[in-house]
């Protein structure tokens, strides 16, 4: 119950944090501890709760997430907020954090830590809107989505790792349906990709994260 509190007030915080997301987000571009007290970023102005209470679903990103008779793990540590009415299942860092650590030079006192929490339309329309308009420039349709936000702990305070920090990261799906699925990322200050799919189970997408705070729409086609 304690770890429950802490994560929830982990991810309390940064659903309650600045916008970085402009409403330029909406025009999408090709490809070319002590938790309470972190600084860091959302991706809108508003940070409507879900539900009554949308800390409910605040789980540890080590849990195991089970899709479709699959069971997905991690080492990495984090929080992960999903109502259960997400289409998204979980998230789940497919690199070790011993691996990223030493990737991204962390120091022997800090660890990688992620968060990731479903964002909605209502809350992150800038968001949506570069989701929606990638998505129908592929003939595709938005399912859900999360903000991920890749960094370290140090001493309990949390701090977004370098953006050429790297992560393969899959995603679970609800009902995928049997669908292609692929990825829409959208960073702060609009920039808008599509990233394919690197697995072959129909049930998850599988796509590299970047270190600090992004945007990620599942699409299915």
């Amino acid at each position: 119950m304690i770890i429950k509190k802490v994560l929830a007030t982990m991810l309390a915080t940064t659903l309650m944090a600045a916008s970085v997301i402009s409403a330029s987000a909406a025009t999408p571009t090709t490809k070319s501890s002590e938790p309470a007290k972190e600084e860091v970023k959302t991706v809108e102005t508003k940070s409507e709760p879900q539900t009554e209470d949308p800390f409910e679903e605040v789980v540890s990103a080590t849990k195991p997430v089970v899709i479709a008779g699959t069971t997905l793990k991690s080492d990495v540590a984090g929080a992960i907020a999903l109502p259960k009415t997400a289409a998204i299942a979980g998230v789940v860092l497919r690199q070790a954090s011993n691996t990223i650590k030493a990737a991204a030079g962390l120091a022997s006192n800090e660890a990688p830590y992620v968060k990731a929490y479903e964002i909605t339309a209502k809350k992150s329309p800038a968001a949506y809107a570069s989701f929606n308009a990638a998505a129908a420039a592929a003939g595709a349709t938005v399912l859900d989505a999360v903000n991920i936000d890749l960094g370290k702990m140090a001493g309990g305070k949390f701090s977004d790792l370098p953006a050429g920090v790297t992560v393969p990261t899959t995603i679970a799906v609800k009902n995928a349906g049997g669908r292609t699925l692929a990825v829409v990322k959208v960073l702060p200050g609009g920039a808008t990709e599509i990233l394919q799919d690197t697995d072959d189970n129909p049930n998850t997408v599988t796509f590299p994260i970047t270190g600090g705070l992004a945007a990620y729409a599942v699409i299915a086609y």
